[in-house]
């Protein structure tokens, strides 16, 4: 990196409208730091990219700042009931880090392969608005979870372009698929019996002196 990168300062819009003027190490040490944590960057992830996106901004620490982004963005796929900052365009801009990152980079391909396993296990753990709660519990449906995710990254972890938004839709509807098909073939009927005998068990056990308090 020659001296005009290393002493160049970029103009960074934080959170509230606060600007920072950082160079690009002091911008790339920021963002490693605040990853120690998934909530309350110095600036959204859609500006973060703008200013990697910048015509002299070294691509090496582009790359290292848009990687901890995805990975960022890996986690917090996993933790939707929690509220945290962001602008509308990040998902967006999340999806341009994916594309543009090399894939031939070790590191790389494994976030890029943590990022597309959230999404599938987000899909398995949220309908589109809410927490899932599974009509169905056990080692047989969480079987049918893991051999549907291992199946769904084998398929996509090796396109090179991805749709995300048309990816989301697509995956939340073959998976209601799946367990609509794996419902229709008894693979939970056994466990939903066992199930249901363990409920009528523990509301008997919840009676006091002959008053069963469900009536």
């Amino acid at each position: 990196m020659g001296t005009f990168e290393k002493e160049h300062k970029y103009v960074v819009k934080g959170w509230r409208g606060t600007e920072y003027s950082m160079t690009v190490e002091e911008l790339y040490h920021r963002v490693l730091a605040d990853s120690q944590s998934d909530y309350n960057w110095i600036a959204s992830a859609t500006e973060l990219v703008r200013v990697c996106n910048e015509k002299y901004f070294p691509e090496i620490y582009a790359n290292g700042i848009k990687l901890i982004i995805l990975n960022c963005f890996a986690n917090l796929e996993l933790k939707k009931e929690y509220p945290f900052n962001r602008e509308k365009t990040d998902n967006d801009v999340v999806h341009s880090c994916y594309h543009s990152l090399p894939s031939t980079d070790e590191t790389v391909i494994k976030v890029k392969e943590k990022y597309l396993t959230a999404i599938l296990e987000g899909v398995i753990r949220y309908t589109k608005s809410e927490v899932r709660l599974p009509i169905h519990i056990g080692p047989a449906y969480r079987k049918v979870c893991e051999d549907w995710k291992k199946t769904k990254l084998e398929e996509y972890s090796s396109k090179v372009k991805i749709d995300f938004k048309k990816l989301r839709e697509d995956l939340y509807e073959d998976f209601e698929m799946t367990i609509r098909k794996a419902e229709r073939d008894g693979v939970f009927d056994e466990e939903d019996k066992e199930n249901k005998m363990e409920v009528s068990k523990f509301l008997s056990s919840i009676k006091l002196k002959g008053v069963d308090y469900f009536t």
